[in-house]
């Protein structure tokens, strides 16, 4: 297993960790596409391309920060092996 993968089994186990630890942190990462679909049904077709492009804005900066999440810890885990 590379270090990037170790990485991010870490990740996921301190995510499920955190989002139970709290009901501030709880999310519904299964629920959400049809909660999502609900209200963009809801909208009117100018509306609904509005809501698309946030939604697609907001999942490229959770995907961003993600990947600089793990690019930070893999290299804070090869320095500590200098």
């Amino acid at each position: 297993m590379s270090e990037r993968d170790a990485i991010e089994q870490e990740f996921r186990r301190r995510l499920e960790a955190v989002k139970t630890s709290n009901p501030k942190f709880a999310f519904d990462r299964e629920g959400r596409p049809g909660a999502i679909a609900a209200v963009r049904g809801a909208l009117p077709a100018i509306e609904r391309e509005l809501f698309d492009a946030v939604m697609e804005d907001c999942e490229c900066e959770l995907a961003a920060t993600r990947e600089a999440l793990l690019q930070m810890l893999a290299e804070a885990g090869g320095q500590g092996r200098n």
